[in-house]
């Protein structure tokens, strides 16, 4: 079962940088033509809206993907390292503990994107006149916290774990 775990997040992993590569080329198309976006976008939103809005929203949402798929390569990764200690009979130690750590503030920088992420929609929602389609998601939030005391009991567990070690 841990082994299958393993792989779908290795693929999950290879999955994040496929996605963060075609964004990257979506965004160089746009920086070296966007005289051939400009067109396109003016063709499918014809109407007093206003262009340059949705060229800029869809440029900064490329950015926001890179700290996205950065983060989300953290998370898999650390995941993974946390599943061989797991399947190695080592689940409770400091190491895993600092290993929640970063997945918590990993996600906390992906709802931060997020929150920039839909600022941003209603700023180019307003000035085009098009709904760009966010909303707020609370469920990152409270997994921040949650994986912070996560963290701090793997640590209070290794420390029982050590102590015991140490008494036997």
């Amino acid at each position: 079962m841990i082994k299958v775990a393993i792989w779908v997040l290795r693929a999950a992993n290879w999955l994040n940088w496929i996605m963060g590569a075609l964004f990257a080329l979506l965004l160089a198309m746009m920086v070296i033509d966007p005289d051939q976006f400009r067109t396109t976008f003016e063709r499918a939103f014809e109407g007093p809206r206003s262009v340059d809005a949705l060229f800029l929203w869809l440029k900064l949402a490329c950015v926001c993907v890179f700290a996205v798929v950065g983060a989300a390569h953290l998370i898999f990764t650390r995941l993974i390292a946390m599943l061989r200690d797991t399947q190695a009979g080592a689940a409770f130690t400091e190491t895993n503990a600092k290993r929640l750590a970063i997945i918590a503030r990993a996600l906390l920088t992906i709802n931060l994107v997020d929150l920039a992420f839909g600022q941003v929609s209603i700023w180019a929602s307003e000035a085009s006149g098009e709904y760009l389609g966010w909303s707020l998601s609370l469920t990152g939030w409270f997994a921040v916290p949650l994986l912070l005391i996560l963290a701090r009991i793997f640590k209070e567990g290794a420390i029982m774990r050590d102590d015991l070690e140490g008494t036997v």
